[in-house]
C-alpha cells in the first residue's frame, strides 16, 4: 500500500477544515499517513509562535499525536547531502528544511503530499502529490 509523507502546509490546512484538503486526507487509511519530525517541529513552533499558545498546543499535539513520525536518520542525511550539492551546482538549492523533508521522504518511499509542487519539483527521485 502507498505511504504518504504530510508537509506542514497541508497539515496546516488540514487543521483550518478546508475542504479538498480534508476530503483528500480522508481517503488515505491512517496508517499510510506519516509526518516528519522536521513538519512535527515546525507545527509545534507554530503553536509557540502564536499569541494562544497554551490552546494551539491542546490542538496540535494530539493531532500530530495521530500520525507515525518519520526520523531524519544517517540515510536521509546521505540522500539530503547528495541532493544538495546537485542542486547548488545547478542554482536551484531550496531551503534546508524542505530539503531534509524530501529526504526523509525519499528514504521512507513516501509520496509527499504538499502545496508547494514547484518548489519540491527539484528534488531528484521524490514522489509528489500534486496540488490539493
Amino acid at each position: 500500500m502507498k505511504k504518504y509523507l504530510i508537509d506542514s502546509d497541508i497539515l496546516i490546512y488540514f487543521l483550518k477544515g478546508k475542504k479538498e484538503v480534508v476530503e483528500r486526507l480522508s481517503q488515505i487509511p491512517i496508517d499510510n499517513l506519516y509526518i516528519s519530525r522536521i513538519n512535527y517541529t515546525e507545527l509545534i513552533y507554530g503553536a509557540y509562535n502564536s499569541s494562544k499558545i497554551t490552546q494551539s498546543l491542546k490542538v496540535i499535539e494530539p493531532f500530530l499525536d495521530s500520525f507515525k513520525v518519520l526520523e531524519f536518520t544517517q540515510i536521509s542525511s546521505l540522500i539530503f547531502t547528495k541532493e544538495k550539492s546537485r542542486l547548488k551546482k545547478n542554482g536551484n538549492i531550496i531551503a534546508d528544511m524542505d530539503l531534509m523533508i524530501a529526504s526523509i521522504a525519499i528514504e521512507n518511499d513516501c509520496t509527499l503530499i504538499s502545496n508547494n509542487i514547484k518548489h519540491f519539483a527539484r528534488v531528484q527521485n521524490l514522489e509528489l502529490e500534486p496540488k490539493l
